[in-house]
């Protein structure tokens, strides 16, 4: 059987069995891929290290005829602080949670693998709620679902001060076109945020700092955009809510 290296980000893992892990990774080459891992809970393993979520590994995968096989694995990068924080966890499981769900594998997007290697140290290290706003605003923009954060979704002109956000419409609504009170208040100030997310550089020095109710407003809205589409709630984000209660 052919045998293949990829270098990938770990989006999910489920257990199966006494020892093994069904993985799924996001990896540089071929996109989304899901392979068996064979024994790798136990403490003798040696690919147990690194066989964990958010993990950035190089992989040895072998192509089998039902399913693919890992049969070596080293850590490139790992985010010891995405564990050991409730809030970090909960958020980069949001995010990763989305990628999971809303790609299809075997479908390369190297953009979408870029974002997942340069959101990871900023979920390690900097606020995760602002982490997972510009994350999962950017990976949307990837997709083309994104909602239009700057003309009328029905006339067409640029958004000018407060207007309405419609998820059912695909986004803005102007002051002229909302006849009825319509979807989410869109204040110049959330409509900055969005933009600020959708330009934002990972790999830039720059610090962003959104009050509390801007990256509350912002979520809020996102978060339940994601779910209209995906069809179901996310289980990431009810666990955090879980955990604030």
């Amino acid at each position: 059987m052919e045998t293949f290296n990829v270098d990938g980000v770990i989006l999910n893992t489920v257990n199966f069995g006494n020892a093994n892990r069904v993985v799924t990774l996001y990896t540089k080459e071929f996109g989304k891929l899901e392979a068996n891992a064979y024994n790798c809970r136990k403490a003798r393993s040696p690919i147990s290290g690194a066989i964990q979520m958010f993990n950035h590994i190089c992989a040895e995968i072998k192509h089998g005829s039902h399913v693919d096989t890992i049969r070596d694995a080293e850590v490139l990068n790992f985010y010891p602080n995405l564990t050991a924080d409730i809030d970090r966890l909960g958020y980069a499981a949001i995010f990763f949670e989305i990628v999971n769900k809303m790609t299809l594998p075997k479908v390369c997007e190297v953009g979408i693998y870029n974002l997942l290697i340069n959101s990871l140290p900023a979920f390690n290290v900097k606020n995760p709620k602002i982490a997972a706003l510009i994350a999962v605003a950017q990976f949307m923009e990837f997709t083309g679902f994104q909602l239009n954060f700057k003309s009328c979704v029905r006339c067409g002109r640029e958004i000018e001060g407060n207007a309405s956000l419609s998820l059912s419409e695909g986004g803005a609504i102007c002051e002229n076109c909302v006849n009825v009170v319509t979807g989410y208040s869109y204040t110049a100030e959330l409509r900055q945020t969005f933009l600020t997310a959708l330009n934002f550089n990972w790999q830039a020095e720059n610090e962003i700092t959104f009050s509390a109710r801007q990256v509350y407003a912002a979520e809020k809205i996102l978060f339940h955009y994601v779910e209209n589409i995906l069809g179901s709630e996310l289980k990431a984000l009810n666990f955090l809510r879980a955990t604030a209660d």
